[in-house]
């Protein structure tokens, strides 16, 4: 295997696009550590119930323990794949810490296969707290960051088309970083 320089790479897209899929596969091919900001966030905020993490106060506390976090990592020693999650690059902070971290890799994928995707893995289901009833919050989630792609686009410092199959994008992304 080739020796990687000590570099961390920061994945941005939407929601969907490939992030924690891709990120941690590169991550376990390329033997180095993989972190995802949202799941290291809710794990710390004990926000094991999803629907409240759309509480006012839940929300506040979710954004600023992610800054957190970008902090964090931009200080840790050695080589790894941070995935950040989409709302970070609409936030000069975060964009600032981002730009210091290392390498900013925007996984780009089409609205459609993102959406399509989505209905296929039944991910980010709601439930209503006081109805129990099934939010289905994914696909208006990818449109409104599909909208914002421009500052993915702009942030970049390179972009992984994710249109193909899960290989060929793993592939990708390996040779970028070892490359």
């Amino acid at each position: 295997m080739t020796e990687l320089k000590p570099r961390k790479y920061v994945l941005i897209g939407i929601p969907n696009s490939g992030k924690s899929t891709i990120g941690r596969l590169v991550a376990k091919k390329l033997q180095i550590p993989f972190y995802n900001t949202d799941k290291l966030a809710y794990e710390r905020l004990n926000l094991d119930n999803p629907a409240r993490l759309f509480l006012p106060s839940n929300v506040r506390r979710l954004v600023e323990e992610k800054s957190k976090l970008l902090v964090e990592l931009a200080k840790l020693e050695g080589c790894a794949i941070i995935e950040i999650w989409p709302e970070s690059v609409l936030r000069p902070f975060d964009v600032k810490v981002m730009k210091k971290i290392g390498t900013i890799i925007y996984i780009k994928r089409e609205t459609k296969s993102a959406i399509a995707g989505a209905k296929k893995s039944n991910r980010m289901f709601l439930y209503h707290m006081n109805t129990g009833k099934k939010i289905d919050m994914l696909p208006e989630a990818i449109n409104l960051y599909a909208e914002e792609s421009h500052h993915f686009e702009a942030l970049a410092d390179l972009t992984l088309e994710n249109n193909g199959s899960l290989n060929e994008a793993v592939e990708k992304l390996a040779a970028m970083i070892s490359g």
